[in-house]
Formats: C-alpha cells, structure tokens, sequence
C-alpha cells in the first residue's frame, strides 16, 4: 500500500548512508552542476590505464570525454576532490557525483581523464532505473487534488515538470533509507531519484520511483 506523500513532511535524522562532503578551493576552478554516474572498471591492466572508472552523464546518450571526444561513457583514471586531492571516500559503484572531467597529464602515458567531484549519493534500495529527477518539496498545499506540490527537474537538461506525487512502493527500500529519502525530499538539498513520471486518475502527474541516491548534498 503506497503512503501518500501530500502533506509536509516530517524531518527524519538519517544516518543511512553518509559520504564525506569534499569543500571547494577558492583558488582551484568549480564543477558545475553536471551530474554523472559513476561505475567501477574492472579490467585488469596495469594502473592508471585500468582499475579506475567509467562515467557517463545522467540523462544523457554521450558524454564529452577528457579529448573532446563525444562516447557513450568516459574511462577516468582518478577520482578526484575539488581541491585535486585524492578522494578519502570511496565512491560506490553506481553512484551519482556532481562532477566534471579533466584532462591530466600521465608521465610517460599521455594524457587521461580525471573526474573532479564535488558530491557523491550512493544508490539506495534496488539498483536505480530510469531517468534521474532531482526532487524538492515546494510547499504548495491543496484543498483538492491534483496538487503539484514536487518540483523536479530532470538533471544535466533545461526540462522542469511539476509533479503531485512520488511513489516509492518498488524502490527496495529500507525503513531508514525511506525516511531519508523523505527528510531529503523536504530539505534544501533535495532529493534525487531515478524512475519514470505517470498520470494519476485524478489528473496529476507522480514520479514512480525504481530507485534513489543519497548522501552528501
């Protein structure tokens, strides 16, 4: 049975998953807002030119690697902090980053790419499907349905529709991971879910959810 989702919801502290939040550098150049996805490279060769990742641009058919060149995912090296120091969390495999890539050069291999992160969310529940949607609580409040009271936006595009519902019944999550998912969907940080978007009898649009991301706003 779903639970609606159409009245303020409460904060829930949430110590499901937490990863360590990389700050910026005045001097060093910022990341944007791009948001990739980011899985483990398992082939074995020797490092650097295995064993690092393969990233792609959520949303997105092809991404602009580290040479310019348009493909379907990136290899990178090195993941990276803002301030170009290694990462001291590692970044679960599926992971949603905001992120930029950069061409670094390797002594003796030429030049890779590098994933510069800012933020991670590790996936929750069943590994994510769909599209990715960043979702916050807007605070609009109805005396009749259909209420558009999410305002998502699908990342790394200009699209923004308005939802009036989020279904989070086929998600596999956890008692913890869900009040997570709920304090972060009222947070200022907001909340990131891979799914597909519906019409409801009443007229409305929901979000069913395959999946969500959390961590480190």
């Amino acid at each position: 049975m779903r639970i609606p989702l159409r009245r303020a919801l409460p904060a829930v502290a949430a110590a499901a998953i937490a990863l360590a939040a990389m700050s910026a550098s005045a001097a060093a150049p910022g990341v944007g807002t791009s948001r990739y996805l980011v899985r483990h490279d398992p082939r074995l060769c020797p490092s650097p030119l295995c064993g690092g990742s393969w990233v792609a641009l959520a949303n997105r058919s092809r991404t602009r690697c580290h040479d310019g060149v348009l493909r379907a995912r990136c290899y990178v090296a090195r993941l990276v902090d803002v301030e170009r120091h290694p990462l001291k969390a590692s970044v679960p495999e599926g992971a949603l980053a905001r992120a930029a890539i950069e061409s670094w050069d390797f002594e003796g291999l030429g030049r890779l790419g590098v994933l510069v992160v800012a933020d991670v969310r590790a996936p929750a529940g069943r590994a994510p499907s769909g599209r990715v949607y960043r979702l916050r609580d807007n605070r609009r409040r109805c005396v009749r349905a259909p209420c558009f009271w999410i305002s998502s936006a699908l990342a790394n595009t200009p699209v923004r529709p308005a939802l009036s519902g989020l279904d989070l019944r086929h998600a596999g999550l956890t008692p913890a991971q869900r009040a997570a998912a709920e304090s972060a969907l009222g947070s200022p940080t907001a909340l990131y879910a891979a799914g597909r978007i519906v019409r409801t009898k009443d007229g409305g649009r929901e979000l069913r959810a395959g999946g969500v991301f959390l961590g480190t706003p």
